[in-house]
This record gives structure tokens, sequence and C-alpha cells, in this order.
């Protein structure tokens, strides 16, 4: 009998030690990555994070979404940046500061969610430490603030809220899982995925789970949560339309987002996933290889964990990574929340089988230890970009030609020779440029992508561009002498080019050329790969 106490008591002390070390281990992850994206904090802004801050930032001025900037992405990250920029300043380094306040949030949710799932704490910590290593990775550009971080921190908010919903069974919180459902589909629209997501665990509860439920109690909470998940799109639609912007909101988010999402054929998308995610997988593999072993774990072994769920929230994680079948690595960041919850059910589910065959006190927790060995292999595999490149270098390296520190240096050039009224125009996709600056652009054209595709739009929308600048009469034109500024692919021999020769030609004197080769110093010298800074002729 005392021997069996004895057993009793040694088991409680093991498992209090293991619940510690499990903690203990998430903790220090989070500190590393805190640590890192303070020392990353001045990454100059790319072109996605320049567009949602300088949208941000025409909200704070009282300029609604579409009003001052044309984008086919919904408004929500736009208004993400908004509010971190009300909080933290209008700065690079605001805005990171709010983004690792999100991305540490969401590293903790992955954590609770995992818990709530499996109810181990060795399979949360896995799951937190791996969401906040994985959405570090420079392959998915995790130092950037992209929508898809943001869409991440919904649908993990979402997934608790509904686990919790699907308990209590209240309609307030089927409400407010939907309503969570519907922000993330306006951060961007692949978020809608989680919105499906949410409306078939409600039908997979009542019609298979429990059955018993009449069909009006079903009907009832399906209703709760797709109002809920409605009300966000419609806050936006009543935004739209009494702001007078619905008719750009409804072309842009709407007709020309369907004409770039059909641009890939379906046969190109085995190829494209496959490369991209070699790519984005470089240096963390020993994790994702967790989170792919613990999805054969959960599928064809008998675990306690409900599979539905789980293989749900799987599936539509990485439904949302592919419309239009581009697959570029940061959309990946949306599927790692479930990939972090695989990799804590491989861990618990190595753990559990051990645990059959050896009462060894360390041989228990093989798991946990082999996400350890694959966590530290990760850090020590990217020390590098961790712990020693700095904030430009990292961008320089990176983005490569892409001319992102130097656009900062481009907008206070601008804005120490203008005031705020003075209006400017970025031939090119910088719109980080007119973030920097603090002036507006003379035309709600901030990409020229859209202008230079294959789409039947391309050529009046260039024309309605050369139009507002020429009634604007910018103060400044920015030409962006840089291939991937203007186009992904071949640029066509287009109108704005021929009219930008001529009209600036007439109107404007060339007032600076920055350099951006990345084998010399950055100096204001005219080259192949410049930006060139345009002044209005005084008349």
């Amino acid at each position: 009998m005392r021997e069996m106490e004895s057993l009793l008591v040694q088991e409680k002390a093991m498992m209090k030690n293991s619940r510690l070390a499990a903690y203990l281990l998430f903790f220090m992850v989070i500190a590393v990555v805190i640590f890192v994206r303070l020392r990353l904090l001045g990454v100059p802004l790319e072109r996605d994070e320049g567009e949602y801050a300088y949208i941000g930032q025409l909200i704070l001025h009282g300029v609604a979404p579409y009003g001052g900037a044309y984008t086919m992405k919904l408004p929500g990250t736009s208004l993400m940046y908004a509010f971190i920029m009300a909080l933290f300043g209008q700065t690079i380094n605001g805005i990171h500061i709010g983004f690792l306040i999100v991305n540490v949030i969401t590293a903790l949710l992955v954590f609770l969610l995992s818990r709530k799932i499996v109810g181990d704490e060795a399979s949360a910590a896995t799951a937190g430490g791996t969401y906040a290593l994985l959405s570090l990775s420079p392959g998915m550009f995790g130092f950037a603030a992209h929508a898809a971080h943001f869409v991440a921190f919904f649908a993990v908010c979402e997934t608790l809220a509904l686990l919790y919903a699907l308990k209590g069974e209240k309609l307030l919180l089927y409400l407010s899982a939907g309503f969570i459902s519907g922000l993330a589909f306006i951060m961007k629209q692949p978020g809608f995925s989680f919105v499906l997501f949410g409306a078939l665990c409600l039908i997979f509860r009542h019609v298979f789970q429990k059955p018993e439920i009449r069909l009006k109690k079903a009907l009832r909470d399906l209703a709760f949560f797709s109002i809920g998940s409605a009300i966000p799109l419609l806050v936006v639609i009543v935004w739209a339309y009494f702001t007078g912007t619905f008719g750009a909101f409804w072309l842009w988010t709407v007709k020309y987002a369907l004409k770039y999402v059909s641009k890939i054929p379906l046969s190109a998308a085995p190829y494209m996933l496959y490369s991209n995610f070699l790519s984005l997988s470089h240096g963390y593999r020993l994790l994702w290889m967790l989170s792919l072993l613990g999805l054969f774990l959960l599928v064809f072994q008998k675990l306690r964990v409900n599979r539905f769920y789980v293989v749900s929230f799987v599936f539509f994680s990485f439904l949302a990574v592919c419309p239009g079948f581009y697959f570029r690595p940061q959309y990946f960041v949306v599927l790692l929340p479930a990939a972090s919850v695989l990799a804590g059910i491989c861990v618990y589910s190595i753990n559990s089988k051990v645990n059959t065959f050896s009462r060894s006190g360390f041989l228990r927790f093989a798991g946990f230890g082999i996400f350890t060995v694959a966590a530290l292999a990760s850090i020590f595999l990217n020390r590098e970009y961790l712990f020693k490149i700095g904030p430009i270098a990292l961008s320089e390296e990176v983005y490569n030609i892409n001319p992102f520190p130097e656009s900062e240096e481009v907008a206070k050039f601008i804005e120490s020779r203008s005031v705020n009224a003075d209006r400017i125009a970025v031939l090119g996709s910088e719109p980080e440029i007119y973030f920097y600056s603090k002036r507006r652009s003379a035309t709600e054209d901030i990409y020229m992508y859209p202008l230079m595709g294959d789409q039947r739009y391309a050529l009046p929308m260039q024309k309605e561009m050369v139009g507002k600048i020429e009634r604007a009469k910018p103060k400044f034109i920015v030409f962006v002498s840089v291939h991937a500024s203007w186009s992904e692919g071949p640029i066509p021999g287009g109108y704005v080019f021929g009219w930008a020769q001529n009209y600036i030609g007439r109107n404007y004197a060339l007032v600076g050329a920055l350099d951006i080769h990345r084998t010399t110093a950055c100096t204001w010298a005219p080259r192949h790969h410049s930006i060139l800074v345009f002044e209005r002729k005084a008349i």
C-alpha cells in the first residue's frame, strides 16, 4: 500500500515537473521571438505593408477605404494598421510593435487552443512554440506585418469561441464566433474560408453528433452564426455606400479580384505549391515534419481528440492559402495555427505511445523532447537571421533589388521640400513612399500591377490615372525604374510610358535620382536601377 502511495506521489511530482518544463520552454521560445522582433523593428516596409500603412493613414485622416487609394483587398488589415498606428505612432517601429503584440497574442491563443483540443500542457507548449517560431520564418517574410497574420489571429479566436459555443450552446456565443469569423474575412478575402469552417462545424454538431436536436434549433444556431459573420462585411458595404466609394469597392474587391485569381491554371497549382513550400520551409523542416506526422497520427491512430474539428480546421486553413494558386510564401501564415496544433498532437501521441511501453521518467516525454530538438535546430539553422543581420541588410538580402530601404530616403527628400497640402504621384508600385512622406497621392492608383496586367480594365485604368495626375498637377512625380515595381511578368508597351515621357519632360525637372544597386553604396546619381524624382517647374 505504501509502495502504491509512493508511486502516486512520484507520478504527481513528475506530472507537475513536466507541466512546468512545458510552460518554461514555451515562454523561452516566446522570449526569443520577442527579442528577434524587437531587434528587427526597423525593417523597412515592403509594398503590402506600405499599402496598409498608407490606407490606414488616410483612415486616420477621415478618408474612407477606396476613397484615397484603390486596392483589391478588403479593408480589415488597413483598419488594423490604423488602430495600431493610433496607439504606437505612424512609423515603421510603431507598426512593427503592434504587429509583435498581435503575433505573441496569437501564439498564446494557439497554446490555449491546443490545450482545449488535446488537454495536455506538452501539446499546448509545442503548438504555441511552433506557431511563434514558424510565423517568424524569413521564408514567409515573418518579419513583415502581412494580412495573413491578422487572418490567422482572428481564425484562432474564432475557433476558440466556436469550441466554447458548441459546449455552452448559447446564442450569444454563436453570434460572437460568427462575428470573429467575419473579421477574419475582411482582413483579406481568403479569410472567408474560416466562415465556411465555422458553419460546417455547426452543421456537423447538429446533424451527426446530436441528431436528437430539433431542426428548428439547429437552423437557429446556424442563423446566429451566419448573422454574426455577415456583420463586418455589411459594415464595410454601408461605409462604402455612404462615403460614395461603393463603385470603387465593387470594381476592385469583386470584379478585378475575380480576374486576378483566375490567371494561374489549375494544372500549374501542384508545381507552384511544391516549389514555394520547399523554399519557405528551409531551416524549419523539422517543425513542419512534426506537423505532417501529427496529421498522419490524427487520421490513422486512435487519439483522445475530435478528428472532425481538427481535420476541418486544417482543411479550411489550407483552403485559405489556395485562392489564385499563387501560393506565395506569406499566404502560408494562415495555415500555421492548424499546423502548430498538429505538431502538438504529434507530441501528445508520441508521449502516449511511449507511456504504454515504458514508465521511465525521461522516455515518457520523448515527444516533447523531439519538439525541443526541432525548435533548437530551427533556431540554430536560422541564427544569422535571428541574431546577427540588421534590419536594412535583411531587407536588401530578402527583397534584392526592390527599393524598400531607398523609399524612406526618397520620402524624406520630398517631405523636406513640400507642405502637407502638396500632392505627389509615384509611377511604380511603392505606396510606402506616400506613407513615409505623409503626402497624399494625386491618384488613387497606388499600384501599377493592375494597370500593366493582361486584363480588359488595364488601358481604361491607365487613362483614368493619367487624367487624375494631369488635373492634380502634383508637386513631385516619382518614377521607379525597377521592373518589379511595375509588373510580375513582361511589361507590355503601355500607354502610360509614352504619356510619362512627354508630360514629365514638358512640366517637370529632374531633382534627384537615387541609385539602388546592391553592389555599391546608395547614392543620389542616375543609374539603370533608380528612383527618379521630378519636381514641377515654376510657371
